[in-house]
Order: structure tokens, then C-alpha cells, then sequence
């Protein structure tokens, strides 16, 4: 997932980047000055999230969220003033915006807050491997057929264990070489990390018996021409299991 970051104010626009960037490493955080490279960076990097200030050196921040949702933009826009004024707040909804956060009064629980809500209305997906090839064809696959899906990669089972922390993935792709007894300890440590979030993990294998060797993930799949649609199969149920969670 993207965050953008839109303020002319260079310290807080920077003490807001580091702290995205400490409690989420796995996304991508941009930062723009104003409305021109703002809108110069939503239509290169399709942002999920984007922190927005009103008052910037080249229009106002209100106005453009009017002009994102003109143009179907679908990013939760979170605005930022320094104004806690009831004319503000309801202005900035009508706008369009999905959060309303004073400067000064909004902690760091309230930001992070507005991209967990985010992530919360999205599929999420780590994809574990050394196999930088692989990954990225695993990704690419879940976001070509899940459009809404948020696949994050990771390249060893340390990074994973982390990032598993704040993404709380319902899917995990892994592809390793390692044991059955090592890969048993990273499924477990791995469902520890995301207890309650109804992830299942997913071991790919190498082509060659790779589906029967012993398996201490929730699925075993080996590369070839099923794995797609054995692969869509677990990630549909999964799917439909969140979304029956999100309703209720």
C-alpha cells in the first residue's frame, strides 16, 4: 500500500514520515509540498491512503479532495488542520474526505488508526521468498485477479515475522527450501502473530513432488499449471470468509 503525504509545513510533513514509515516498514510512503505534485504523485502511484493538509502553498487541500472524488479517486483521504472549528470538520466531510485530524490534538494512535482502517477494508497478502522473480509473478498474480488486494514481499522469515505484526495478512505465500520442522516454527509463530485474523498460510513447492513432501502449512501447492487455480481456490474462501467478517 502507498501513503502519501501532502504538506508544505517540512517538519511536521517529516515527523509524520518517520513515524508511518517505523510503525508500517512494508508501505510505501511519497511526500508532495502541494496540490500540482500531489496530483502529479496520486496519478503515478495510485495512493490507498493520503494525508492531506488544507491550507497549501498552491490552492487548498478541501478543493482538491473535491476534484479526487470528481474523478472516482477511491483513496481514504484523511485531511489535516489547525483549525478545531465545527465549520471546518463538516466542510471537509462534504468534501469528501473520510477522517478529520486537528494538528497539535490528533495523536499518533488517531493517525495510524486511519491506515489500519484502510488495510481493514482491503485483502491482505505477504508473500515470503528469496525468489525475487517469484514474488513478484505471486504478486502481480493476486493483484491482476483481486484488484483490492494489498500484496506486501518479504525476503526472509525475520522480515515476515515483522511486517506480520502491523499487516495482519489473511494470506501467506511462502516458498522456501527450509525443513518441515522450520517451516512448522514459522507457521506457528506466524498464526501467533495474526490470531483472529483468519489467515491461512500457503507453502509453494517445487514442481517435482513438491505437494507431498511433508507440510506443516495450512496448504501445499506445487508450481505448475493447477497451482493458479488451486491458488484461487484458497484465496476466494478466504475472501469470502473476511467479507462475512466485515459485515458483522
Amino acid at each position: 500500500m502507498t501513503i502519501l503525504i501532502v504538506e508544505d509545513n517540512f517538519l511536521f510533513r517529516e515527523a509524520l514520515y518517520d513515524s508511518l514509515r517505523a510503525h508500517f516498514p512494508f508501505a510505501l510512503l511519497a511526500k508532495a509540498n502541494g496540490v500540482q505534485e500531489a496530483l502529479a504523485a496520486i496519478e503515478e502511484l495510485r495512493p490507498g491512503v493520503i494525508f492531506l493538509d488544507v491550507h497549501l502553498p498552491d490552492g487548498n487541500g478541501l478543493e482538491l479532495t473535491r476534484r479526487l472524488r470528481a474523478r472516482g479517486t477511491d483513496a481514504l483521504v484523511a485531511v489535516f488542520t489547525s483549525h478545531d472549528l465545527p465549520e471546518y470538520r463538516e466542510e471537509a466531510l462534504r468534501s469528501g474526505a473520510d477522517h478529520f485530524l486537528v494538528k497539535g490534538s490528533a495523536s499518533l494512535s488517531d493517525i495510524f488508526s486511519v491506515v489500519e482502517s484502510a488495510l481493514a477494508a482491503r485483502f491482505r497478502a505477504l508473500v515470503v521468498a528469496e525468489d525475487a522473480a517469484f514474488s513478484e509473478q505471486m504478486s502481480l498474480f493476486l493483484k491482476r485477479t483481486w484488484p483490492d488486494t494489498v500484496p506486501i514481499c518479504a525476503t526472509d522469515w525475520e522480515e515476515a515475522l515483522e511486517t506480520a505484526i502491523s499487516l495482519k495478512p489473511h494470506l501467506v505465500v511462502l516458498r522456501s527450501g527450509a525443513s518441515a520442522e522450520s517451516e512448522r516454527g514459522f507457521c506457528e509463530a506466524m498464526h501467533a502473530r495474526c490470531a483472529g485474523v483468519g489467515m491461512s498460510v500457503v507453502s509453494v513447492r517445487g514442481a517435482a513432488g513438491g505437494a507431498t513432501q511433508e507440510c506443516p502449512a495450512d496448504h501445499c501447492l506445487a508450481e505448475g499449471a493447477e497451482c493458479g487455480e488451486e491458488m484461487a481456490a484458497i484465496v476466494n474462501a478466504l475472501r469470502h470468509a473476511h467479507a462475512g467478517e466485515s459485515k458483522n
